[in-house]
This record gives structure tokens, C-alpha cells and sequence, in this order.
């Protein structure tokens, strides 16, 4: 049977990144919490001229030209993401431009016109429903070559609770017949329920109460009146468009942290109990020779599946954990919190995450959340790691854990080939990311608040040019090469 998977591999995140450390001593929170407890040491910022498009091009763009692929062997770029820029155009209908600029002079005009392309929504599991339904797409057209891209900016209110998970950025990954870094598994696991533990609404606002807050702030006490004379006579778009509500969209989520890890842990375990029904001789634990996890902050996974690793275990390992912690770890019914907080701290677990896990979690704890692309982006820094290290992965079996607010869950496992570094970023990942500009906690509040007009970094790529106020244009986004 023919193998599909990732053949190639880049990424792309911003130049300028905010250290932890600034941001915990602003808002008075303890730095150790935040870096020795959940891993956070750097979180990458978009620039004012940065945003999805622009990352998500450059990721496809490096690997475009680092790889030698030729745009018309691309049958489709299909986007994961939970940033669009757009309600109807899809955020890769943009990208897809942005790649023909830059390609231009080298393929002439319109270069990607036959290539399909498509956003896959649903949190941040869209860039995974990407990738496995282009690997299916590949299964039935071995003969063509499909560009994913995982690609998101994470924002949340400041001063909120998931205000220091903040990141950005982009993977980007060639799926084709006889890859040469992953072969995916055709099983995968896969459980969904509606949930609220994190979401984007259409907020909702009356417009008389906008004008009733206006006046106030003028020192003036209007009439119902006449606020609804003045918003319905006024000729401005803001108050004429649409009915009495004026319906506003906010790239900050609505959520619930600690609800949505319980999410999170519950479509997992399910997940993983849907793939075991089709594969019975699975083994997670001896079988997957590393765990790659959409990571929400770096340290999620190793705090996430202690239940789960618990729930896998032997006899002896049990006994043996019971003896270290002097705590039995007999189950009776669900695990103790003793028992997994025991559990956690044994050296057997200790040594599982080290081994398994934390060769992916590098990268998170300096570049932040990437929602789509966290996933692979972990993956990205467990292949840097073992490059860098000289280790042999190839025939090893890896297990990947998504998850998407919503709520779902897909588990998933390919096997490394024998010319993975041929696919693999040619720069060191890990330079890359130490070579990044710090901005102040100043600079930082500014470009969250829209305030900034001048980039903290010049471009040296794909950027923002405007977003026009023309008539029938408005709102629409033009870009520009450095």
C-alpha cells in the first residue's frame, strides 16, 4: 500500500516577541509561576503589519522555495485557522495571492490558478481536519501534491487570564505519495461534542445604548427620544447599516480555562478510546516513541495526561509508583487526586515526559500559543531537536493529540522515514527564534490596543500594505513584498 504524508515542512513567526518575564512583573504575577510551572519564557507578537496572511505565506513561501516545488504541482492549499481575516473569502484565497507576487517573476502571472484552496475552521484543530482530509485527497490522486497551513494569532483581552498564553504564527507542510519525513496512518480517533469552553460570538450592542454612553461621557442626558432620532437619521455607516444593534466581531475569545482543559482531557480520552476500538493491538505507551500535543501553553500535555498515562499502566509500574510516593495506586472507580498528583511527581512519569515529551514542548515555551498551528509546531521542534542531537528517529511510530474549543478531538499516528531531514527547515529552529527583536511591555500593550501605526521590525517579507476605505473596497486587505 502506498505511503502519503508530510513530505516537507517550514514555518514562519513574527520578528519581535515579549519576553514572560516583562509581562509577569506588569501585571504583578510571579515569573517562576508562569516559566518553571506552565513553561512560558517568550511569546511572539505580530506586527502592525503582520497578520494570518502574511505569516501563513511566508510559511508556504520558504518551503515553496527551499523545497523547489513548482506552484503547479500543487493541486490545493487548504488553511486551518481560527483567525480569518474575512466572513466569506477565505483567509487562503488572500494567500494564495501573496504567493503568486512573490513568484511572479519566476512563473509569470497567475501561476497557483488551478490550485483549489479552502479555510478549515473549527478552533484549534482546523489545521489537523486540514491535513488529514488533503492526506485522504492524496490517497485518491497520488499523483498530485497538496500545500497545508496551519497559521493563527492568538490574542486574548489584557490583563485576562489567558493574556501570558498569547503567540502567533504559522506552519506550512507538502502532502504527497512517499513522503519523505511522515507516513500517516489511514485509522485515526476522533470525538466531538458541542461545548462553550471557548469561542468567538458576534457580540452584540444596542445602538441607543452607544449614543446613551456617548453623551454621558459628554456630560449630557439624552431622551429615548432622541436617541433613536439620532441614530436613525444619522447618514454614517456605523449607525445607518443594519437595525437597532450594531453587531461587532472581537478576535478575543469568550472562555472558561479550567473548563475547557476538562474538554480538552474528556475528547481526548475518548479520541484515544475510538482509535483503540479499530486498532485493538495499539499500545500508546510502547508503541509511540514520542507524543506530540496541541500545546494551549508548553508544560499542557505533561500536566493534561497523567489520568491517561495512569489508566495505560501495568501492574508493576503501579506498584512500584505506590512504593516511591508511599501511596497505594490501586484504582478504585476514578483516580484520586492524591494518586495523580503523586503520580505526576514519580520518576517513572518524570522520566516519560522527558523521553516523549519534551523535545516538542521547546518551541511553545518560546514562541506561545499558535491555536492551528501548535500542534505541528511542536512537531517542527521535536524534528529540530533531534536533528540538532544527531539522534535516529527514522521507523519510530509518532502519536499526535489534537484538539479544537468546541469541542474536539483527533488522535493520530504516522511513522518517521528514512530521509526526514531532507524535508526540514535548513535553518536551525532554535536560532531563528533566539534572533527575534524584545519589545518593551510598552510596545507590547500598544500594538494589542491598535495604537501603533510604524512596525517595531522592518519587513522583510510579505506585509500588510492597507486595508481600503474605498467604496465597495471597504475593509479589503492589500499586501506588499519587502
Amino acid at each position: 500500500m502506498q505511503k502519503v504524508g508530510i513530505d516537507a515542512i517550514h514555518y514562519h513567526v513574527p520578528q519581535i516577541m515579549l519576553p514572560i518575564e516583562s509581562l509577569a512583573a506588569a501585571r504583578g504575577i510571579e515569573y517562576a509561576k508562569l516559566n518553571k510551572g506552565l513553561g512560558l519564557e517568550a511569546m511572539s507578537v505580530c506586527d502592525v503589519d503582520e497578520d494570518v496572511a502574511t505569516m501563513a505565506a511566508e510559511a508556504a513561501l520558504k518551503l515553496i522555495q527551499e523545497q523547489k516545488i513548482a506552484p503547479n504541482d500543487l493541486a490545493r492549499i487548504y488553511l486551518g485557522t481560527e483567525s480569518a481575516l474575512d466572513a466569506a473569502k477565505p483567509t487562503a484565497a488572500y494567500i494564495l495571492g501573496i504567493i503568486e507576487q512573490r513568484l511572479a517573476p519566476e512563473y509569470g502571472d497567475r501561476c497557483l490558478q488551478n490550485c483549489d484552496v479552502v479555510d478549515l475552521t473549527f478552533a484549534c484543530i482546523g489545521g489537523v481536519d486540514a491535513l488529514l482530509n488533503s492526506a485522504d485527497f492524496i490517497r485518491l490522486n497520488p499523483e498530485s501534491k497538496a500545500l497545508v497551513i496551519a497559521a493563527d494569532k492568538a490574542q486574548y483581552d489584557l490583563a485576562s487570564s489567558g493574556e501570558y498564553t498569547q503567540g502567533a504564527g504559522a506552519v506550512a507542510m507538502l502532502l504527497s505519495a512517499n513522503p519523505r519525513i511522515l507516513s500517516l496512518e489511514r485509522t485515526y480517533g476522533v470525538a466531538t461534542k458541542s461545548e462553550l469552553d471557548f469561542f468567538k460570538p458576534r457580540r452584540q450592542y444596542a445602538k441607543t445604548e452607544l449614543l446613551q454612553e456617548a453623551a454621558t461621557l459628554l456630560g449630557q442626558d439624552l431622551k429615548d427620544e432622541d436617541l433613536e432620532a439620532l441614530w436613525k437619521t444619522s447618514q454614517h455607516p456605523f449607525w445607518s447599516a443594519g437595525g437597532k444593534d450594531l453587531e461587532l466581531y472581537r478576535e478575543e475569545p469568550v472562555f472558561d480555562g479550567p473548563y475547557s482543559n476538562d474538554c480538552y482531557k474528556a475528547r481526548t480520552s475518548e479520541a484515544l478510546e475510538h482509535l483503540q476500538k479499530q486498532e485493538e493491538e495499539l499500545d500508546i505507551i510502547k508503541d509511540w516513541s514520542q507524543l506530540i500535543f496541541h500545546l494551549p501553553y508548553a508544560f499542557q500535555a505533561r500536566r493534561m495526561f497523567v489520568e491517561m498515562w495512569l489508566d495505560r499502566l501495568a501492574a508493576e509500574d503501579l506498584e512500584a509508583i505506590g512504593t516511591e510516593m508511599g501511596l497505594a495506586m490501586q484504582k478504585e472507580g476514578a483516580w484520586t487526586k492524591d494518586q495523580m498528583k503523586a503520580a505526576a511527581k514519580c520518576s517513572l512519569y518524570r522520566q516519560f515526559v522527558q523521553s516523549r515529551l519534551e523535545a516538542g514542548e521547546r518551541a511553545s515555551s518560546l514562541i506561545g500559543n499558535m491555536y492551528t498551528a501548535s500542534i505541528f509546531m511542536s512537531f517542527v521542534s521535536l524534528l529540530s531537536v533531534m536533528r540538532e542531537e544527531k539522534e535516529n528517529i527514522r521507523g519510530q511510530k509518532i502519536g499526535f493529540v489534537a484538539y479544537g474549543s468546541g469541542s474536539k478531538s483527533k488522535v493520530f499516528h504516522g511513522e518517521i522515514q528514512e530521509h526526514w531531514t531532507r524535508g526540514m527547515p535548513q535553518e536551525n529552529l532554535f536560532e531563528t527564534l533566539a534572533q527575534r527583536k524584545p519589545i518593551t511591555f510598552e510596545q507590547y500593550e500598544e500594538l494589542h490596543k491598535g495604537d501603533r501605526t510604524e512596525p517595531l521590525a522592518v519587513p522583510n517579507g510579505a506585509s500588510l500594505d492597507y486595508i481600503s476605505t474605498q467604496e465597495n473596497q471597504e475593509g479589503y486587505r492589500f499586501y506588499k513584498q519587502a
